[in-house]
């Protein structure tokens, strides 16, 4: 006689939901994600998703904050593994800038666009990019004090080279063909800029 199929916990359940709704948010796009979508996608009636989501907007920040925080962690593991501080800025901008972060970039231009008439997702938008300033912020203290990046305010610097690597990030999202390499370096310019580096020390392509 065949088992009957375990009933899934809560918790099991509701990471179930969250996953699903990060594949589809990055997949499809933010815009596209709602909570008959996710029971589609997982076979299950609509009402079981809204016991655990009862308003959009809060599956929507689940599916964002687990999506960029996943991205992030990748991104500065592999900051770690480089060593040292200007060869782990070096990584990072190259991850940052790169053919295989479309998917992440359309999600946050349309967690951006969408926060604008969503509180909740704002906040968690906000707070996301507040973690990356840090993240960022820190690389750089470490290079400050070992003497290879020069800057008088870690943050400042952060905030600057990330507005440029978003700035790109969109541009990469919205045309068809763009030139990886050109966007790549104008990024290392910048940054050799803020921090005080020699020209072409983040190194090019």
């Amino acid at each position: 006689m065949a088992r009957a199929a375990r009933r899934k916990s809560a918790p099991d359940r509701r990471a179930e939901i969250v996953a699903e709704a990060t594949r589809l948010a990055l997949a499809d796009g933010i815009d596209q994600l709602t909570l008959r979508a996710v029971a589609d996608r997982l076979g299950v009636v609509s009402s079981l998703v809204s016991h655990y989501f009862p308003a959009v907007d809060d599956l929507l920040v689940e599916a964002f904050r687990t999506a960029a925080q996943a991205d992030s962690a990748q991104t500065y593991a592999q900051v770690e593994q480089a060593g040292d501080p200007v060869a782990g800025l070096r990584t990072m901008l190259r991850l940052t800038i790169s053919e295989e972060r479309d998917r992440i970039s359309t999600l946050w231009l349309g967690a951006w666009y969408a926060g604008r008439k969503r509180p909740v997702l704002h906040a968690e938008v906000t707070a996301e990019m507040g973690r990356d300033i840090e993240r960022l912020s820190a690389l750089i203290e470490r290079g400050r004090a070992g003497g290879a990046l020069h800057t008088d305010d870690p943050d400042a610097s952060a905030i600057r080279i990330l507005a440029v690597t978003d700035g790109l990030s969109i541009q990469a999202v919205m045309r068809s063909t763009v030139d990886y390499r050109a966007v790549r370096e104008l990024v290392f310019t910048v940054a050799e800029r803020e921090l005080g580096l020699p020209e072409g020390a983040l190194g090019g392509d």
